[in-house]
């Protein structure tokens, strides 16, 4: 800075002088007036002639003076307005400099503080890579940035603007780079000089500028200064103190800093009694008066300056400076970081000596700190953790490093380990083999992961459970007998895992909020924490460690300090850590070397694993005699009623309700454990199957078939008694050709309405395709029949389980008259979504069986289909030589050519023919009565002889439902032919709708 004053400040609106009062107009003589009684008085007397008229006119001269000296005493009485109205803008506007003097002075100190005020914030010093800012010598007159406008009208104005342009008891700032010279008495000069390093210190960044002091410097004034944490050593000036010790002037040659030619100069605070001591060029020349006044000298012509300057004591800065170094310690860039190793081995580190010994700890050694061993206690001072850095940094050889520590130093009883890396899978290898290590998740398999993960909210209600049973509020507090090991969860990527899983940020909050009591502990590890960790997890994660990253942002977020951020790319493993105090140090990280995990193997090779806090996927196949081990239960004593093979490990009701056909395994990670898929109609009504061609959805109706035929057989999932209807369970499969399935169909119906016993369980396998080949008629109707069975069976205890591959298909009448659906695999996700799962867990890789059961995972059990019995032959039509017969075909002609050849008389019958038809049955001999043939025109244009073979003749109907309308004169469906089988339908007298094989063999 060239000049001694200060940085504008914002100024709301613009101050200005208050103008001058005007004078008043100079009142002028009333003529007019004066006159007016004059003329008066002699025009009166003129008149009157009376000579007392003429007084009137001296009237005139007296109201004219009088005028005059009223509008000067007016006048008068203005000016002195305007005065006292001046003086009172005047008055303000004083008081509003004063008031904006005392914002921009204030200002000026935030901006440039005291050393006063920065030995007191020691804590917190503004350090910067920059150059710093000018020096604070003390506080003086400085220029303002105050302006008033307006021209001033006397001298009162005038020190108005001069007041104004003035501002007492400012900072008065120097630029010291050109170098600070103090004179005077030694200790006055000395107290100023510290001031001025103080200023230096506070904003200059120790690892960019150096502090030292020159060579020859006399006394032990400034030991102070080995103190602070400035020790330079890149391309940056620092600031050397010189005080000659024989009062003569001499190069400079500070002790430490580089040539002159390989860094910029140095900044100089030079102290000695006269001028001519101090070393030559010096910019600034303080003179040092008294403790309260100086003079500051500058070249170049510039005036003189007095202020009050900056005083420190010698023992002041001695504190401030120790005060500085442990903030710079803290921060890793004190004198201490110098002593950390650039590779550290976990093998020569010395390991808690009371660790394993209980569970209230999980000290670890994990590398190496400016003050010695860093330890770290996820139990005491967790009880979780943050760990951060950017690619390269040493993230995961930390966090291997602290699996290894804790491994070695507590065992599989005390400490188990969670692993989740999601870039790959590489960095826990080497651990794998630990028996402290439950498992290690990647994001491989991303199932896995999620299985895993989701699993940990049932760990948390095993823990509540072991606890509750042991009467302790936490896991320190049981006893050595009872099983429950801290689990430490590692995240690695853990941005990763939250942007694919989302929906598991709810989980890990949960985690950290009881984890504590519970001895569940998480190690979070990402590139970037900070907006990817939950504020409700980073709030209890005291532990912060961070690795080198690329902003300053996020090393401030994670330990409270840019330090991280200055970590050189080349010291992986370097970081700071803050190990739960609240105070960050900068360590290095030991490296785990197989000597070590193999040393940390062998000394828990003695103990059991760890438990598992997850189950395996469903394995692809499950037969059934494999169920009970599936589900890990042993299997049912021999004869003993089939129903759940397992006790429920976890809380709540299984997926199934312990009762029903059990015809699969459900996989339920969030409890740790699996079920059986039951199937209770009575309570869930149908059960629709969907799932594409393949996805094995004749296999589950077969295992729910097994179950209901089987609820009493001894090691079978089957129904249970009382859900099927009571007794050994019917089961109806409406499956082979088409009039099986009709057939079917209509016994069913008529059962549950009121029929025979109806079935226990009906089965219909491909619903969506299995009345696709059907007349229209049919089709409709079939499918209101099975809407019917589902819908009122369900009260007479009919179940009603099908499949289809379709649900677009079906009516939305029949979509909804199921209760429950099996959803096996689809082509899509979408798909699987719009028949009612759940899409994230759709697998394109499913096997046959593999689904989605009530929202979780489910594997079908292994079934082979129950043979289903022969549809019963449908008999050859053959005509009785005792019975007039009615045929209505849709080829008339090749139906009476087929029954003539067959050795009977056929007549044709047209549409108007039936008079010739009654001439020829009349003439025909009564021991073979003739066969009377005509298609459906023909029959509905002959209703009278149609009515009259009705009561006494066998109707034969070789065609569609047309051909039998018109015959039988019915609007009840007949019984389905199969299509392709040449089938008729035939209706003796007293009998019902029958089917035959058509054509009439020959010579029957």
């Amino acid at each position: 800075m060239d000049r001694f004053d200060i940085a504008p400040v914002s100024l709301d609106t613009p101050l200005a002088l208050p103008p001058a009062p005007a004078d008043p107009a100079a009142a002028g003589f009333p003529l007019i007036a004066s006159l007016a009684p004059v003329v008066g008085a002699l025009a009166l007397w003129a008149i009157t002639g009376s000579p007392f008229s003429l007084v009137f006119a001296v009237l005139g001269p007296i109201v004219a003076i009088g005028s005059m000296l009223d509008a000067r005493r007016s006048a008068r009485r203005l000016r002195r307005r305007a005065s006292a109205e001046r003086r009172r803008r005047l008055d303000e506007l004083v008081a509003e400099i004063g008031q904006r003097h005392d914002l921009e002075r204030a200002a000026a100190w935030h901006r440039s503080p005291s050393s006063r005020r920065l030995l007191e914030q020691s804590e917190h010093p503004a350090w910067r890579e920059s150059a710093p800012p000018p020096i604070v010598l003390g506080r003086g007159a400085a220029a303002s940035a105050l302006r008033i406008d307006g021209s001033p009208v006397d001298a009162g104005d005038r020190e108005v603007l001069l007041a104004a342009a003035r501002l007492d008891d400012a900072p008065m700032c120097v630029d010291a780079r050109a170098g600070v010279g103090f004179v005077g008495e030694l200790h006055l000069a000395r107290a100023a000089a510290r001031a001025s390093v103080v200023q230096f210190a506070h904003h200059a960044h120790p690892q960019q500028f150096a502090i030292e002091v020159a060579e020859g410097t006399r006394g032990t004034h400034w030991e102070w200064l080995r103190a602070l944490p400035h020790r330079g050593g890149h391309a940056r000036a620092g600031l050397v103190v010189v005080e000659p010790a024989d009062g003569k002037q001499r190069p400079l040659r500070p002790s430490k800093l580089a040539p002159q030619g390989e860094r910029p100069p140095a900044v100089v605070v030079a102290v000695a009694r006269t001028a001519s001591e101090l070393p030559p060029g010096l910019g600034t020349i303080v003179t040092m008066q008294t403790p309260d006044a100086a003079i500051v000298r500058r070249p170049h012509g510039v005036a003189e300056m007095e202020l009050a300057p900056a005083l420190v004591g010698i023992a002041e800065a001695a504190g401030w400076a120790n005060s500085l170094a442990a903030v710079a310690e803290r921060a890793g860039i004190g004198a201490g970081s110098n002593d950390l190793p650039r590779r550290l081995e976990l093998d020569g580190l010395q390991r808690p000596p009371d660790a394993g010994r209980d569970r209230s700890s999980l000290a670890a050694t994990v590398g190496r700190a400016a003050g010695g061993a860093l330890r770290l206690d996820l139990a005491r001072c967790g009880p979780h953790a943050l760990v951060a850095g950017t690619t390269g940094s040493g993230k995961s050889e930390f966090l291997l490093a602290w699996i290894v520590a804790l491994a070695v130093a507590h065992p599989p009883a005390r400490v188990s380990f969670l692993l989740v890396d999601f870039k790959g899978g590489a960095a826990f290898e080497p651990v794998r083999g630990l028996p402290h290590v439950t498992g290690i998740v990647t994001d491989l398999d991303e199932s896995e992961a999620e299985r895993a993960v989701l699993s940990l909210r049932a760990e948390l209600t095993h823990r509540e459970t072991v606890l509750a049973r042991a009467g302790a509020r936490d896991i320190a507090e049981l006893d050595d007998g009872v099983d429950l090991a801290r689990l430490v969860i590692v995240v690695d990527e853990f941005q990763a895992m939250i942007e694919r899983f989302p929906e598991l940020g709810a989980v890990i909050g949960d985690i950290a909020a009881r984890g504590r009591s519970l001895g569940v502990h998480l190690v979070l590890a990402s590139q970037r924490p900070n907006g990817v960790v939950r504020e409700q997890v980073t709030a209890n994660c005291p532990i912060r460690v961070s690795l080198r990253v690329l902003q300053r942002s996020d090393s401030e977020a994670v330990v409270g300090t840019p330090s991280a951020a200055e970590i050189p790319p080349d010291l992986p493993g370097r970081g700071i850590v803050d190990p739960g105090d609240g105070c960050p140090v900068l360590f290095h990280s030991a490296v785990a070397t197989p000597a070590v995990i193999t040393e940390a193997g062998e000394r828990a090779a003695g103990f059991p694993r760890a438990r598992r806090t997850w189950l395996d996927p469903l394995p692809s196949r499950i037969a059934p005699d494999a169920v009970h081990r599936v589900l890990g239960a042993p299997r049912p004593a021999a004869g003993s009623v089939n129903r759940s093979p397992v006790e429920p490990a976890g809380d709540g009701e299984p997926a199934g309700d312990g009762s029903g056909p059990g015809f699969g395994v459900v996989d339920e990670p969030e409890r740790q454990r699996r079920s059986l898929a039951r199937w209770a109609p009575r309570r869930d009504g149908g059960l629709l199957v969907l799932g594409m061609p393949g996805s094995g959805r004749t296999t589950a109706l077969a295992a729910i078939e097994l179950a209901a035929i089987d609820s009493a057989a001894p090691g079978r999932v089957a129904a249970d008694s009382a859900s099927a209807g009571g007794g050994a369970s019917s089961v109806l499969r409406l499956t082979g050709p088409s009039s099986a399935v009709w057939d079917g169909l209509v016994a069913a119906q008529s059962s549950v309405r009121g029929g025979a016993a109806p079935p226990s369980l009906v089965v219909l396998d491909d619903l969506d395709t299995r009345f696709r080949a059907w007349p229209e008629e049919y089709r409709h109707a079939a499918f209101a029949m099975v809407e019917s069975l589902v819908r009122e069976g369900r009260g007479r205890g009919v179940a009603v389980a099908a499949s289809a591959a379709s649900l677009q298909v079906l009516g939305s009448g029949l979509r909804e008259a199921f209760g429950e659906r099996l959803l096996l695999r689809h082509a899509s996700r979408s798909d699987l979504v719009q028949s009612g799962g759940r899409g994230e867990l759709w697998r394109a890789g499913d096997g046959a069986g593999a689904g989605q059961w009530r929202g979780r995972r489910v594997q079908v059990i292994e079934a082979t289909p129950v043979a289903t019995p022969a549809s019963p032959a449908v008999p050859t039509l053959r005509l009785r030589q005792d019975l007039p017969y009615a045929v209505a075909a849709a080829t008339p002609r090749a139906a009476a050519a087929v029954i003539t050849e067959a050795g009977r008389t056929a007549i044709l019958l047209v549409p108007g023919g039936e008079p010739a038809v009654r001439a020829a049955v009349a003439a025909h001999p009564l021991e073979a009565p003739p066969v009377i043939v005509g298609d459906a025109e023909a029959w509905a244009a002959s209703w009278s002889l149609a009515a009259a073979l009705r009561e006494e003749a066998a109707l034969v109907v070789h065609g569609g439902a047309a051909e039998y309308r018109a015959l039988v004169r019915s609007r009840e469906l007949p019984p389905l032919l199969d299509a392709g089988a040449g089938q008729c339908w035939i209706l003796e007298p007293g009998q019902g709708v029958g089917r035959a094989i058509w054509p009439i063999p020959r010579n029957h």
